[in-house]
């Protein structure tokens, strides 16, 4: 239970530990009324047992330990299957598979292996062949990796394990500490099991104990190895699964092999564990806790290392080494063929009329929700969070439990998000609603050819009336455009985004953003206009005021109202990591691999990061508030927003798009009566070309080969909100990416961050670790720069938000 519950998520560690449980009494329930008969009670024909059923044990207290010592081995088969099979099998499914397996799988090989072993006879029929499994390499291990493995063919891997077109992506454990735990605890019921299979407490019982603890440390040392070698660090599961692998492979030989022999069997035993999971992930074989290779890799070493390592005079069966390998093999084979073909033969009829498998809702939300109804207050705020997260659904609210500190702070975050949608209602309308008319028109003469519906909303002429006339009836060159410059049909045409006056119908005259591009079609040639009216927009500005102007009177009465500071932080925090992209919307991106990373400080600093893709292009935004505090997040909650909104209004002019923004929080800082200011960086990328503008940190460029290139932000813009007009400081830059480069892109609490003995992190430090993993994919370039900076602060306290994004090229573009 310890074990699997820490290697699995949080969100299904309840539907672990109970599966566990159930395992206990299933398992107990259906040995003592049958299992047992089955396994040990008088053979017919080395087959199945045909006694002892609803077995009675007051009278014969060896009869009450012996049953009571087989039923923990039918336990611990039936339970390997519950690691395997986590996170996503329906609880009612996994009983049935839990009973197949304690009444029916497991007692019927037992019999043909070990029945008689109480009395010290060979009855079953691979006993009488010769075939020795002294503790149960094959008759545990094994036969609970093989109904695993027919198990996971049937039901498949977690959502999300195995991405389309993508490497595997690793579901990390909740609690590995646990899972360590759970792995102490099963080495000292390994003592148990392998010592007390002597069913006497004689003198062979201390060196059995001391093969099996070898076995496991050996395990545990060449995965160990193996993992650091492969991934240049020792990984925890490795070493977890290694040690039990080594147990597993001793299991069936630690009564008849010598110390040296030992660690051999459990080193080899913790490779082929290592191996195998490398193998299941390449096969798409999701084993959320490696149960397979574990018990059925090892199983079927240990149950071979009887014949290649067991001393003859101690094996007693009489055969050479070559045939009791053979009859060790035929021993594998039949365990694989019963428990693996009637288990895969059952689960897929049950599947047919049962499906065995949660819905791909019921596995987003967790198995303790969904399966056991298991909430509690911080689940329910979480839940609210995550659904508006992946929704943007700002009307959702948290259910509020009066007099609790949660419900203190659902409460307050209530609030939070009635002000923030008030303030977003009328910009997202606007977003929504908002269609662009889309003309096409004949070259060089200029006739229309086709019109969208919204033409007909935006210009006022019907369909019919489009058809021939010329796009200059749609446009006004007369006036000159809202920069005061004259835009001719020879400039519209080039590349980007112009804004012009357009002309409905009845003569009004408008604002107009329009995009015109050259298309062909064959021996054809023609233009496709995008045209918006954007006179709404500049009412969406004024709009965006006022809604800024309410979230700062609601902070003001947060403060009134002498709430908590360490509450008010809280809820911006989760704010502010709320909004962050998730990773679904960044694996969207095919030419791109994002990784990100935000850890707000203890007092907030106001960083923020986004990613917003849009036709065949990407844009990207970080910025940095000044200061520290509740004021610095929500203001950085209001970048967010109007970034956001402009985005969404393919507003990807640089220029223009700072002018708008610095205008917004410039105005709104006035108000607040504050001082902030805030950084931000624009990066445009389209097919391998990436767009800098906007001043902040300097963004570095890993180039493949680890060569790294500084770039200085401090001439491609100013400081937002800062000043009232920064139109004239913006410029760009243009850089080539090729694959393999990566954009990596932080703020200032990265190279800022001190140690006790008050020396920063820096960037030259940064670059000398994104130089050294420039090969590694961006989440690993992502994870080894927060590692070092960890080890630089040590148990130092952050005061600044630790914000990272790492960006790297995958396709190749032709410049």
């Amino acid at each position: 239970m310890c074990l699997e519950s820490g290697l699995t998520r949080s969100k299904n560690s309840i539907n672990v530990a109970i599966k566990n449980l159930a395992d206990l009494g299933i398992s107990i329930a259906l040995f003592w009324a049958f299992g047992y008969a089955f396994m040990f009670g008088t053979s017919v024909l080395g087959w199945i047992g045909s006694s002892d059923f609803f077995v009675h044990v007051e009278a014969t207290p060896r009869l009450a330990a012996f049953f009571l010592f087989q039923a923990m081995f039918c336990s611990t088969a039936t339970t390997i299957v519950s690691g395997a099979v986590a996170e996503r099998m329906k609880f009612p499914a996994y009983l049935i598979l839990a009973s197949l397996v304690s009444g029916l799988i497991y007692p019927l090989f037992g019999h043909w292996a070990w029945n008689g072993i109480d009395l010290d006879v060979s009855v079953g029929w691979l006993e009488q062949l010769g075939f020795v499994d002294f503790a149960g390499s094959t008759v545990v291990h094994s036969l609970g990796g093989w109904v695993s493995l027919a198990s996971l063919m049937i039901i498949g891997s977690r959502t999300g394990r195995f991405p389309d077109h993508l490497p595997p992506r690793k579901i990390h454990g909740s609690n590995l500490p646990l899972s360590v735990l759970g792995a102490m605890l099963l080495w000292i019921g390994w003592l148990g099991f392998n010592g007390g299979s002597t069913l006497t407490l004689n003198e062979q019982v201390p060196s059995i104990i001391v093969h099996t603890v070898l076995a496991g440390i050996a395990g545990m040392m060449a995965a160990g190895m193996v993992s650091w070698y492969r991934c240049q660090l020792p990984e925890v599961e490795s070493l977890i699964n290694g040690s039990l692998a080594g147990l597993v492979s001793i299991t069936a030989c630690c009564h008849v092999v010598t110390s040296p022999a030992s660690v051999i069997i459990g080193a080899i035993g913790g490779i082929i564990a290592t191996l195998m999971s490398n193998w299941l992930e390449r096969w798409q074989i999701d084993d959320a806790v490696d149960a397979i290779p574990v018990h059925l890799g090892g199983g079927i070493w240990g149950t071979l290392a009887v014949a290649l390592f067991g001393q003859p005079e101690l094996l007693d069966t009489g055969l050479s080494p070559v045939i009791q390998l053979g009859v060790q093999v035929i021993g594998i084979l039949s365990c694989g063929i019963w428990a693996f073909g009637l288990t895969y033969l059952l689960l897929f009829i049950t599947n047919r009329f049962l499906p065995m498998r949660v819905s791909i809702e019921a596995e987003q939300i967790g198995l303790n929700v969904s399966e056991h109804r298991a909430k509690t207050e911080i689940c329910d705020l979480f839940q609210v969070m995550e659904a508006q997260a992946q929704t943007q659904d700002l009307s959702l609210r948290v259910p509020v439990e009066p007099f609790t500190q949660v419900g203190q702070i659902a409460q307050r975050y209530n609030q939070v998000m009635d002000a923030l949608e008030e303030a977003l209602t009328r910009t997202d309308a606007i977003v929504r609603t908002a269609m662009d008319a889309i003309i096409t028109f004949t070259k060089p003469q200029l006739k229309i050819v086709t019109a969208n519906p919204s033409a007909k909303e935006i210009f006022g002429y019907s369909i019919n009336e489009f058809i021939s006339m010329d796009i200059h009836q749609l446009l006004d060159w007369s006036t000159p455009a809202a920069d005061d410059t004259d835009i001719g049909m020879e400039r519209l045409l080039k590349v980007g985004r112009h804004e012009i006056i357009g002309c409905r119908v009845d003569g009004s005259r408008f604002p107009l953003e329009a995009t015109v591009v050259e298309t062909k079609s064959g021996q054809d040639c023609f233009y496709t206009g995008t045209f918006r009216d954007i006179s709404e927009r500049k009412k969406a500005q004024a709009d965006l005021f006022r809604a800024n102007q309410e979230i700062t009177k609601l902070n003001e009465r947060l403060k009134a109202e002498n709430l908590r500071l360490s509450a008010e932080l809280d809820v911006t925090r989760r704010l502010q990591q709320m909004l962050l992209p998730k990773e679904a919307e960044l694996n969207q991106i095919t030419d791109l691999e994002i990784s990100g990373f935000m850890e707000p400080a203890t007092e907030v600093g106001g960083d923020y990061y986004d990613i917003l893709p849009y036709r065949d292009r990407v844009q990207i935004s970080i910025g940095d508030v000044t200061g520290h505090g509740l004021e610095s997040g929500v203001l950085s909650l209001m970048v967010q927003t109007a970034v956001r909104t402009l985005l969404e209004s393919n507003q990807t002019d640089p220029k223009q798009f700072l002018d708008i923004l610095n205008r917004t929080i410039y105005q709104n800082i006035q108000r607040m009566n504050s001082d902030k200011n805030l950084t931000l960086a624009l990066l445009d990328y389209q097919k391998g070309i990436l767009n800098l503008s906007g001043q902040h940190e300097e963004i570095i460029v890993v180039r493949a080969g680890g060569h790294i290139e500084r770039i200085d932000t401090i001439d491609l813009g100013f400081p937002i909100g800062l000043d009232a007009d920064i139109a004239d400081f913006v410029a760009h830059l243009q850089v080539q990416l090729n694959p393999g480069d990566a954009v990596v892109l932080y703020t200032d609490g990265i190279p800022e961050a001190e140690n006790a003995q008050g020396i920063p992190y820096g960037i030259e430090r940064l670059c000398q670790i994104l130089s050294q993993n420039w090969q590694q994919s961006a989440a690993e370039i992502r994870q080894a720069v927060i590692y070092d900076l960890r080890q630089h602060i040590q148990a130092q306290q952050l005061y600044d938000d630790i914000t990272l994004l790492v960006i790297k090229q995958r396709k190749i573009f032709e410049v």
